[in-house]
């Protein structure tokens, strides 16, 4: 039996706990700096050279040659066509799942009086979005229902998936099988952080867009951080992470199989269990080992399970407002009730029937979320984030208005032109010393 990848510690202290947070997130600072070098290089010869660069790196890092980057439409109809019913129904059934919980979160604009003028907010769709599909070993259709849906309900016109192609230059059907059900025409064959830079600048074959969205490898974080501001994105994603929280009520075996179902994700993601009962937390231990011992699958690398025995409830909801969580679990007596008091978790699932894994799959919420403490200050994707909002004014009787008032503060702040510009308004234009 190969070493055990899981580093357990039933009882440690809450700075020890803050110490192993601490440094998972300046583990992903550091890399993010090793790669920040190598990702400016790409960033600026697809710049220079467009296609031609993409064509380089994707030899490079996928092992194929590429000349035509747009996959035919009948290449995604044919992919739909041949997956078997019951892939069929899946996909159906989960994109009315998602589409009508994002249904509800299409922002609207806002006309209002404030006499005698009106001022408000105008809500207006992106113009294009790539949503970003990683590849690998498996497919992510999830990934794609969950960055497409929300763009087509807030309205935009073009969207694009950018997927790596393996090393024949063939992207999983899957994917195609799910554009073409999603009504998504363009699926591009480029991975990595020349598609990041080929969808902000634009090339010969790819088109320019407002908004980059959807996970991807450390190479794609870091085109995103250095680029963003010059293209839109949804955010940084870190390494994922989950916090259970659990009582007597809670089952050791769910909770060993939802710590490991984080685990899967990344080397350097975090399963956390808080609990107030040594005995759940003794129990669960037992089945992570039981399933370590007869697991498919094999960890590479040790992967960190922290179980910790709290004071409290309390203690926990204290411990779980600081880390900030992409995903909690509450598996609680009283989860409805026990979830009033997290300030910071970007998403929450509630009960013993509401594993990450039933999230990530298309219960309904976006399953695209803030990492790395992300969620003190962010939200998860939502229909939101493919728009804008433009605000106005409409002053309608010039004559109530405090110009001498307003041009007061462009003079302290030393604006000449902009005092002239308000003292016209109110009759008063003649140059000011």
């Amino acid at each position: 039996m190969s070493k055990t990848p899981i580093v357990m510690k039933p009882l440690f202290s809450w700075e020890e706990l803050s110490q192993n947070f601490q440094l998972t997130r300046q583990s992903l600072y550091k890399k993010l700096r090793e790669v920040e070098k190598e990702v400016r290089e790409i960033i600026e010869r697809v710049m220079e050279e467009g296609d031609g660069a993409l064509r380089y790196y994707t030899r490079k890092f996928d092992g194929c040659d590429i000349r035509k980057w747009l996959i035919e439409e009948r290449e995604l109809q044919n992919s739909w066509k041949k997956m078997d019913k019951s892939f069929q129904e899946t996909i159906a059934d989960i994109e009315k799942r998602v589409r009508s919980f994002h249904q509800r979160q299409k922002p609207l604009s806002r006309w209002e009086e404030h006499s005698p003028s009106l001022w408000g907010e105008r809500w207006q769709p992106l113009r294009s979005v790539a949503c970003y599909i990683p590849g690998g070993r498996f497919p992510y259709p999830s990934s794609l229902l969950m960055t497409a849906i929300p763009a087509q309900i807030a309205g935009v016109k073009e969207i694009i998936v950018l997927t790596p192609p393996d090393a024949q230059g063939k992207v999983k059907s899957e994917i195609l099988a799910t554009a073409f059900f999603l009504g998504v025409k363009k699926v591009y064959r480029v991975g990595g952080a020349q598609a990041i830079a080929g969808a902000c600048f634009g090339t010969s074959s790819l088109p320019a867009v407002d908004k980059i969205v959807g996970p991807g490898n450390i190479y794609v974080t870091a085109a995103k951080k250095i680029l963003q501001g010059i293209v839109g994105i949804d955010t940084l994603a870190g390494p994922s992470e989950v916090v259970i929280v659990a009582d007597e009520t809670s089952s050791p075996h769910w909770l060993a199989l939802d710590l490991l179902a984080q685990a899967e994700h990344d080397p350097l993601s975090l399963s956390i269990l808080l609990s107030p009962e040594e005995e759940i937390l003794l129990e669960t231990k037992r089945y992570l080992e039981r399933e370590l011992q007869n697991q498919p699958l094999s960890f590479s690398r040790e992967i960190p399970i922290y179980l910790y025995q709290v004071e409290s409830k309390e203690k926990a909801w204290e411990m779980v407002n600081f880390l900030a969580p992409e995903h909690l679990e509450i598996i609680t007596k009283e989860p409805e009730k026990d979830c009033l008091r997290i300030k910071n978790a970007g998403a929450l699932f509630l009960g013993p029937q509401a594993p990450v894994a039933l999230g990530d799959y298309g219960y309904g919420p976006n399953h695209v979320l803030p990492t790395s403490r992300g969620a003190t200050f962010s939200s998860p994707l939502s229909v939101r984030d493919f728009g804008k909002f433009s605000s106005f004014i409409f002053p309608q009787d010039s004559q109530t208005l405090s110009w001498e008032q307003f041009s007061q503060l462009a003079e302290i702040e030393g604006l000449y032109y902009h005092r002239r510009s308000l003292l016209a308004r109110g009759g008063k234009e003649w140059p000011l010393s």
